[in-house]
């Protein structure tokens, strides 16, 4: 299992700029972090208490929360949470490793060294994960065992265990079957002794095949004997199994009389119908129902505590808690409603299109009747919540399993918007352009983009990209910036991935290249000379077969030497997209643009990516640079150096990008890196105007 994108981060600390540094370090490792921070303990202890926490990391530090204190607060609230000290450098000598793990902590890491917070955080969340799934597998094991014990238990089928002969196991259906009372009074009879002699050696035939084929046989025939010593026909099943890890086997007898008996047969298709705890129908009959008739609505109820309450109280309680609200529901319904046991903890509900009740009223008055109910059962007073799943059908053709599918789906989201909740299934819609299904969030956004396409609210700003040797060459970095109808500007980073999802970006790529070769022409017309100009490229751009042809196109009508333009690709795209990158830079090469690899260095096969494509500059990745500059450890400086030198062996420009305080600044020099852009140096803005020779001493 990988490691999750996303931490719920709790850090406990009062120093702005070390969260900070602490934030930046593990976003720059691709994490996305929903924080909270305070040096507060009741704090503390309310978001350990409240929040659904991944990590705690706890500054060592007077008038600060300690390590004991953080790890009874855990204990306390029966949270798995890894705690984590950090250590900094006053406190480096006064707290070893080894008295930090006793006090509590899981771990720690010094603050001054990004990689060890790294691999801190990397080895506690991984370890989380393992007993999540551990505990996960353990519930389902016990869910599982329970589930069969109590199927056993309820079945209507006569079931038994053999093992050597002898019962090992038999539920009451199988006790009544034969007249007996107790499962203690089968413990010593052999299964040889419930049949007449005669048929002894037809019922070993049978379990001898069953076991040598290691698969069940067919029913066969037999006579069974009762306890009072009767005889009565029997149909007997037998498959080899395993029960409490010994092999053995499992018998099934039925009655055989029951075939031609009408009572029975009607018995039977009672018990096929109806739920036998609840009184509602049965999960089949409502399954069947649908298939015939899905002209109405289904709702989908999920009891929030149903696993909860089953492991406090019992099989016992959990059924009264069943009972009781299926009297709830039922006292909800019209006649025409239907309503059935689905499965644990579920409920499911018809409403016909010909009936009275109003779907959405009626998932509304379940909701509340259920978190209104005070249980009292095993002596004990409590309160539960639900969330309702609502799908209408649409379809004449929908199956029964694709309407409760949706429901379903309807319901989940509703759970993970806190429970107590109802949710209506919305279809996601199909967008006309791209034949993709649009999401309902995602809708607005794509209305918003391509209005800015159509309507001109479309603008580039550009940064400088400063060289520290010579001001010869002019560069810019082209950014593309979208505005609403209010004239407030949108964050293209919420914006491209939307627009790349739904192969918009194409689109915007495209205009930002005529607008930027327009600013140059412009340039050029003044008798200057233009700029150096980059644009990064979609993952859309990247696989559009034409999109060569149409830049080479847009520079033979603008006769515009190829040389002012570089084209920025992402590292993640170019790797992902490695063929139509590799034949992008080369097609590239015949016009004489440029070609960048942006927000590069944070993978441990970037060097590959280097001497494979060869592009005319990387654009270190802003994190590299931030984790370079907060560690004192000669790990990043290595890989930064190493860097950098194979880049300058294959003639390759390196480009700091993302620079917004002296110490990056500070610390790019010393390799070598002389091309930077930031805000530390310049913010961009809507004109190509930069002062160049300012930065050359």
């Amino acid at each position: 299992m990988s490691d999750p994108s996303v931490i719920n981060l709790l850090i406990v600390d009062r120093s702005r700029s070390d969260i900070d540094h602490i934030t930046q370090t593990l976003r720059g490792d691709d994490y996305q972090l929903e924080l909270i921070h305070t040096d507060q303990i009741e704090e503390t202890r309310g978001a350990i208490d409240y929040q659904p926490l991944d990590l705690i990391l706890l500054r060592l530090g007077d008038d600060l929360p300690t390590i004991a204190e953080i790890r009874l607060m855990v204990a306390e609230a029966k949270q798995d949470i890894p705690l984590i000290a950090v250590v900094d450098d006053d406190y480096r000598q006064q707290h070893k490793p080894a008295r930090l793990l006793e006090d509590g902590a899981d771990n720690y890491f010094y603050l001054d060294d990004a990689d060890h917070l790294v691999a801190v955080v990397r080895k506690e969340l991984r370890h989380l994960q393992a007993r999540k799934r551990e505990q996960s597998f353990e519930t389902r094991f016990k869910e599982s065992e329970n589930r069969s014990q109590a199927l056993l238990e309820n079945t209507q089928e006569a079931i038994a265990y053999i093992h050597e002969g002898v019962h090992v196991y038999a539920n009451p259906a199988y006790l009544r079957l034969f007249g007996y009372d107790a499962k203690e009074e089968l413990a010593s009879i052999q299964l040889v002794h419930m049949v007449p002699p005669g048929y002894r050696d037809a019922l070993k035939s049978v379990l001898r095949r069953s076991i040598r084929s290691g698969k069940a046989v067919e029913p066969v025939e037999l006579v069974g004997v009762r306890r009072n010593g009767q005889n009565l026909p029997i149909l007997l099943e037998c498959a080899p199994t395993r029960m409490n890890d010994e092999p053995c086997t499992q018998i099934i007898a039925r009655d055989a009389t029951a075939e031609n008996n009408p009572h029975l047969q009607q018995e039977l298709e009672k018990l096929l119908k109806f739920d036998e705890t609840t009184g509602l129908y049965s999960r089949r009959f409502f399954v069947e129902t649908l298939e015939i008739d899905h002209s109405g609505t289904v709702l989908y109820i999920l009891l929030v505590d149903y696993a909860a309450i089953r492991y406090a109280m019992g099989f016992e309680a959990i059924e009264q808690f069943t009972l009781e609200i299926a009297k709830i529901i039922k006292a909800l319904l019209a006649m025409e409603d239907i309503a059935a046991h689905f499965a644990s903890g579920v409920f499911t509900l018809y409403v016909p299109a010909n009936s009275p009740t109003d779907p959405l009223e009626l998932a509304e008055r379940t909701r509340l009747a259920i978190a209104e109910h005070n249980f009292q059962i095993g002596g004990k007073l409590f309160t539960t919540t639900c969330c309702v799943g609502v799908y209408q059908a649409r379809d004449s053709h929908e199956s029964a399993i694709q309407m409760l599918s949706q429901a379903d789906r309807a319901c989940e989201s509703a759970r993970q918007r806190g429970g107590n909740q109802i949710e209506v299934f919305k279809p996601p819609r199909e967008d006309p352009r791209s034949g993709l299904a649009v999401s309902e969030q995602d809708a607005p956004i794509i209305r918003l983009i391509r209005d800015a396409l159509t309507k001109g609210r479309l603008r580039l700003v550009y940064q400088p990209i400063v060289s520290f040797e010579t001001a010869e060459e002019a560069r810019y970095k082209a950014y593309l910036q979208v505005v609403d109808e209010s004239g407030k500007i949108q964050p293209m980073d919420k914006l491209g991935v939307v627009a790349v999802r739904y192969k918009l970006m194409g689109a915007m790529d495209r205009w930002t290249i005529i607008r930027g070769l327009a600013t140059l022409i412009e340039i050029q017309q003044s008798t200057a000379k233009p700029p150096i100009l980059f644009v990064r490229v979609s993952r859309n751009s990247l696989t559009d077969h034409d999109f060569f042809d149409w830049l080479g196109k847009r520079f033979k009508d603008n006769r515009l030497s190829g040389q002012h333009l570089v084209l920025e690709i992402k590292e993640d795209n170019a790797e992902e997209c490695f063929e139509e990158t590799r034949q992008l830079r080369a097609r590239l090469r015949e016009l004489g643009c440029g070609l960048a690899l942006s927000h590069f260095g944070g993978k441990t096969h970037s060097d590959r990516l280097l001497k494979e494509l060869s592009p005319d500059y990387i654009k270190l990745d802003g994190s590299l640079i931030e984790r370079l500059a907060k560690a004192k450890d000669e790990n990043s400086r290595r890989s930064m150096a190493t860097l950098t030198r194979q880049a300058q062996d294959l003639k390759i420009r390196v480009v700091a990008a993302g620079v917004s305080t002296a110490p990056q600044m500070a610390s790019i020099w010393q390799f070598g890196v002389t091309l930077v852009q930031g805000n530390m140096v310049a913010e961009s803005g809507p004109k190509i105007d930069f002062d160049f020779k300012q930065y050359i001493t």
